[in-house]
């Protein structure tokens, strides 16, 4: 009788057990990217490094995500990513500096609260051989244009493509292949620099091979711990498509800066391919360049990324970019990546 007892005992909680793992879940992921990396006229000066160097092909990071069902098809989702230094072990900014959010999910859409990636980085990555990598021209010479501003005006420009904090996010669900979002960057602060304060839109569209993309985004500051004089009016368009020997992509840009002083507008593009040459490995391969005003820089990436199983990979590449300097700065790299 007592055994007999203990059995439906155990009967119920793994009943329990099954419907609480049905209705929600925790999942920890990430991708562990290194290389070791030579880089020439380092700054386009005579320096030249040899080192260990973290997320050249891809970036590297680790995060908990997860969902629990409230019924109705109401969803409570959530997620926590962390950028990680794999050649020193340590964390660039904030620990939860990639992404940290809670929101709600059902037939409206989704809705999110805290700190997000940007919808200019999740865009670019989308529309680029190189996804958010330091191989990616739009994504370094944007970083570059915005160097020379900030160096210029005395005012640091927002980064476009990062993680916006204090944020209020909505993702449409897909409609025939049309997707749209909105983002917005809380403003706090209420007098001198503005801290805070960005608001952006997207519009996608995938059908078949076909992908377009779209965003526009008015920025102060994307971060409490910044202030910013400095506005900046950007749109991004982004196009790819997959013709079974290659898929193409395609990226233009313009990102206007203006404070008090005046105003200079930056203007990027980028070409680009991903090239299957085995069922194992594919050539990446792009080539952009930004001016502004008078200040032009170009930047072309080559990478080989063979799989070594369906998580390992092993890659060799190299950038140039080139600043109109003497010599342009070269970096050659040959790592391993792993996502888990």
């Amino acid at each position: 009788m007592f055994a007999k007892k203990n059995l439906i005992a155990v009967a119920a909680l793994a009943t329990l057990a099954v419907s609480a793992q049905a209705q929600s879940s925790v999942t920890l992921y990430g991708n562990l990217d290194v290389a070791v990396a030579h880089t020439k006229n380092v700054g386009f000066t005579d320096n030249s490094v040899t080192g260990v160097e973290s997320s050249i092909l891809t970036e590297s990071f680790f995060g908990l995500k997860g969902q629990e069902d409230l019924g109705g098809g109401l969803k409570a989702v959530f997620k926590l990513e962390s950028f990680v230094n794999v050649d020193t072990g340590s964390v660039d900014g904030n620990f939860w500096g990639k992404n940290a959010y809670i929101g709600l999910a059902g037939d409206f859409g989704t809705v999110k609260l805290g700190n997000q990636e940007s919808l200019f980085k999740t865009a670019q990555a989308a529309y680029n051989p190189f996804g958010t990598s330091v191989l990616s021209p739009v994504l370094t010479l944007s970083g570059i244009a915005g160097g020379v501003v900030s160096a210029l005006s005395g005012s640091d420009a927002s980064n476009l493509f990062g993680s916006w904090q204090n944020a209020i996010g909505y993702e449409s669900n897909n409609y025939g292949g049309l997707t749209f979002a909105a983002q917005h960057s809380a403003r706090e602060g209420n007098s001198g620099n503005v801290n805070g304060g960005a608001t952006a839109a997207s519009v996608n569209y995938s059908a078949g091979a076909l992908g377009l993309s779209a965003v526009y985004g008015d920025v102060r500051s994307t971060s409490t711990a910044e202030a910013a004089d400095l506005r900046q009016r950007a749109w991004l368009l982004g196009a790819s498509y997959d013709f079974g020997v290659a898929k193409g992509f395609a990226q233009y840009g313009q990102d206007k800066f203006s404070d008090d002083l005046g105003s200079a507008t930056a203007k990027a593009w980028q070409i680009g391919a991903i090239v299957p040459v085995t069922q194992a490995g594919g050539v990446h391969v792009a080539y952009g360049q930004v001016k502004l005003e008078d200040v032009k820089v170009k930047q072309f990436s080559l990478a080989y990324h063979h799989s070594l199983s369906k998580r390992t990979s092993a890659y060799a590449g190299l950038t140039t970019i080139d600043a109109d300097a003497d010599e342009n700065q070269t970096t050659v790299a040959v790592g391993v990546r792993h996502a888990f």
